[in-house]
């Protein structure tokens, strides 16, 4: 379980291709490094799954199966793209985003941005699959490459509009995302359990 409230960003320096999957490996930098073997990590919004770390713990490796390629954007990912990253929810972390578990429903494009107020204010739009429609509302939150975030409107069918402050935009890779830019989506955990009990009454 994550909060969708980013630490860092990481940097992919391996990708090697498998019968079923792939092999990542990110290089990062946590003052208070507390990862080991098996922990569960945040790729982007993707619960991986630490299965390497180099001697002095600055890389860790994750395998993606062929499933999970399917489902996120961790297949297009590069020797040198950026990651976000969050480190599983422990009894006394605050949760001050919402509830994340890194379950990816599927993947968004961004298809407009815009700054504001010199630069400081980031305005995305991104499309959405047809089948999250009843689960994204107004005000509601959502997790976007694993970051917690409010949806701010509906603009026009399938999308909808997120409004990032500097804080965002630094610590995450959010200031990456360009038109057509596909992003991890998750729908928030509450809205899902929500709708299929509405469904069935």
């Amino acid at each position: 379980m994550f909060t969708g409230l980013v630490e860092g960003k990481g940097i992919v320096r391996s990708v090697e291709d498998t019968d079923g999957g792939k092999i990542l490996q990110v290089e990062f930098d946590w003052i208070d490094n507390d990862l080991k073997l098996g922990d569960s990590i945040s790729i982007s919004g993707a619960c991986q799954t630490v299965t390497k770390l180099t001697a002095n713990r600055n890389k860790f490796e994750f395998y993606s199966s062929y499933k999970t390629l399917e489902l996120t954007n961790l297949g297009l990912l590069k020797i040198g793209d950026p990651v976000n990253l969050e480190r599983s929810v422990t009894p006394t972390t605050r949760l001050g985003g919402h509830y994340v578990q890194g379950h990816v429903d599927g993947t968004g494009k961004v298809t407009f941005v815009e700054t504001r107020d010199n630069g400081k204010v980031w305005i995305y739009y991104i499309e959405y699959p047809e089948e999250m429609d009843s689960f994204i509302v107004t005000r509601g939150s959502i997790a976007v490459d694993g970051i917690s975030l409010t949806v701010v409107s509906l603009p026009s069918k399938n999308h909808f509009e997120l409004v990032l402050i500097p804080e965002t935009i630094q610590k995450t890779t959010a200031s990456t995302w360009v038109v057509g830019s596909v992003v991890n989506l998750e729908i928030d955990l509450v809205a899902r359990y929500l709708e299929k009990m509405v469904r069935k009454s």
